[in-house]
């Protein structure tokens, strides 16, 4: 009697835990299906870098140039600290240009590892700020943003990689503290120092002397989510990147497109002239790519100007405009 009062008793434990489990394996299904594909952020970049947190040498027009970045996934970076600067981050903390480094993320949109380019403006006079909206993936959610301390030798603040999906659940709201980074490719100890390159460069560094010896922030990048629909609208796959751009002597097309059908990708001057036509045939769905080398259809070089490139997918067009230089 005791025996069969035992087995009812383990054969209901064995019931409640076999019940447990799926009702878990159903619970941790459901919120993975929960969290959206797709999410839009703000992100405000607001400096405080002023002559009272920064007294020392502090220049007379204090600015910042317009972010630039994009948002990626773990198979890329676009700067770390103690690596060498892509030409992308020296042009942007040198000079607060937002290329090349916007191509160096059209080439890794390209190569499968990153979603889009993300652009935003600057700030004048600092103190103040600036925001910007944009949108993310769980395919690409490491976010790289920078900015060049202006003026400065090749001095700039940033994050790099900064995830915003975390442990299944997109992150509800991010504050970064701002450190100023030396791009190691320019020698000048002050603000207005003249161009001394750093031959060879150095590695990217935290600076922590001259006018910022006491690691006080520049600002703050603060990611606040705006909307997560379960809900993600049909993406257009009908879309056309080149990199560089401006480029010499040539320039990679990349394309896209949603459907089987015809294709033709050419190139025309300013005037609408052909100048050469690149592919005209029948493709199937998806991406491609191809390189322009500055040569018109007779294969002698085109001279240096503004292009006009026209993708033509069924009834659909898009255009770009190139920049040939020599």
């Amino acid at each position: 009697m005791r025996n069969h009062h035992t087995r009812s008793f383990l054969n209901s434990l064995g019931t409640l835990l076999t019940v447990l489990l799926v009702l878990s394996t159903q619970a941790k299904t459901t919120g993975a299906q929960q969290a959206p594909a797709n999410a839009i952020y703000n992100i405000t970049f607001e400096a405080t870098w002023s002559a009272e947190t920064h007294p020392l040498d502090f220049p007379s027009n204090p600015h910042f140039s317009g972010l630039i970045g994009g948002n990626h996934n773990d198979q890329v970076s676009f700067w770390q600290v103690g690596e060498l600067a892509s030409l992308g981050i020296q042009r942007m903390a040198e000079w607060g240009s937002q290329s090349p480094l916007d191509d160096e993320v059209e080439a890794a949109i390209v190569a499968g590892h990153a979603e889009a380019v993300i652009r935003g403006g600057g700030i004048g006079v600092s103190p103040g700020s600036v925001s910007e909206t944009f949108s993310v993936s769980q395919e690409f959610p490491l976010v790289t943003l920078v900015t060049m301390i202006a003026p400065s030798p090749d001095w700039f603040v940033g994050v790099s990689g900064v995830s915003l999906f975390e442990a299944g659940a997109w992150v509800e709201e991010l504050v970064l503290e701002l450190l100023p980074y030396d791009a190691g490719t320019d020698s000048g100890p002050s603000y207005a120092s003249p161009d001394q390159p750093t031959m060879p460069p150095e590695p990217i560094y935290l600076k922590t002397d001259g006018p910022f010896a006491g690691g006080v922030p520049l600002g703050t990048f603060t990611f606040t989510l705006i909307s997560s629909p379960t809900t993600v609208p049909a993406v257009d796959r009908f879309s056309v990147r080149n990199f560089p751009n401006p480029f010499n002597p040539r320039t990679t097309i990349a394309y896209e497109v949603p459907v089987d059908g015809p294709l033709s990708i050419a190139i025309f001057d300013l005037k609408g002239h052909l100048v050469r036509r690149l592919l005209d045939r029948v493709v199937t769905a998806g991406g491609g790519s191809l390189t322009w080398d500055g040569t018109d259809q007779s294969g002698r070089p085109s001279a240096a100007g503004l292009y006009v490139l026209q993708v033509e997918a069924g009834d659909r067009v898009k255009t770009r405009k190139l920049a040939l230089v020599r």
